[in-house]
Parts: C-alpha cells; structure tokens; sequence
C-alpha cells in the first residue's frame, strides 16, 4: 500500500470511500460530496488547490491531502497533514488526521497510512508530530501507539468527549 498526493484522475473506488466518509466521524471531517453540494470532481479540484502551497492565502497553514491506495491501486483510505501548527491545531487537530473506509479497518491500513504520512511530515521540516484521537477511538489509538506515540495530555471537547494528544518523534 502506499500515499499518493491528491490528484484530478480519481483513483478507483475513491468516490465510494467519499460516500463511505459522509459528513465524517471521530473527528475527521467529512464532505458536502455525498449530499450534492459538491461533485466528485469539484472536491478533487479542491484538494489539489489545498496541496499548491504557492497559492496559500495569508494566515493559513499548508497542508497536503493523500489517497491510501492498497496493493491494487483502490484507494481504501485519506489523509490530510498539515505542514506546522497554529494553536488551534496543537489543541485539537494535531499534524495528521486519516480515515480509513469502513469495510477496509483492521486489516493494518490505518497504521501504515499513519507511518507513511509521518515520513511526508518529516520532508517538510518537522521533527516530531501531534496526533489527537478521542479517547473511546480504540482503534486509532492503537495505530498511534504503534507508531511510537506517547500521550502528554488528555483534553476534553464538545459534549464532554475526551481526546489524548499523542507525539511521535520523527527523528529516530
């Protein structure tokens, strides 16, 4: 399996991990593809503008959307990553965030999209990672671990949902 950048030519079975996605869960956001607002291609379109940094408007932080391709070449999972931190990020969002499609979890894709994208984080510059995962997201929360997460603070969000913060040393 294996990252690629987000790109205008759909990978097979993405718009099926979109629908699969819908509004998102645990913390990772869905997209308006599902309900019409969007086209497949139009959010294609914005994933590509996110990933041109050149065109970054001021105040915003640059970060990079992926497709989790399995050995086949569908894409069965997504990441975003973003380059560096604001405050906002440190306290809830973290560097990277992925979903995984459903009928794929527990077959070792989450933690190799994990590691893959902690290897694009280190080429940008940083030298270690935030990832933040609600508390009751067992499943993520392995992957993190496994990955050499070590928690240094559990926060709390809306509805009283806890979540750790987990960093990764990238320098190892």
């Amino acid at each position: 399996m294996r990252l690629e950048v987000a790109s205008l030519q759909a990978p097979r079975g993405l718009a099926e991990l979109i629908v699969d996605l819908g509004i998102g869960e645990n913390g990772f956001g869905g997209t308006t593809v599902p309900s019409g607002e969007l086209t497949l291609d139009e959010y294609l379109q914005h994933c590509v503008e996110t990933n041109d940094h050149t065109k970054l408007e001021p105040g915003h932080i640059p970060r990079s959307f992926f497709w989790l391709l399995d050995g086949t070449g569908e894409a069965v999972g997504i990441v975003r990553m973003w380059h560096y931190l604001s405050k906002s990020l440190k306290e809830r969002t973290g560097h990277i965030s992925y979903y995984i499609r459903r009928d794929q979890r527990g077959k070792g894709y989450g933690q190799e999209a994990l590691r893959q994208a902690l290897i694009e984080l280190e080429k940008v510059g940083e030298r270690k990672a935030l990832i933040v995962a609600d508390l009751d997201n067992i499943a993520s929360t392995k992957v993190i671990l496994v990955n050499g997460g070590k928690l240094e603070s559990i926060g709390q969000g809306g509805k009283g949902k806890k979540f750790g913060r987990y960093w990764i040393r990238l320098d190892v």
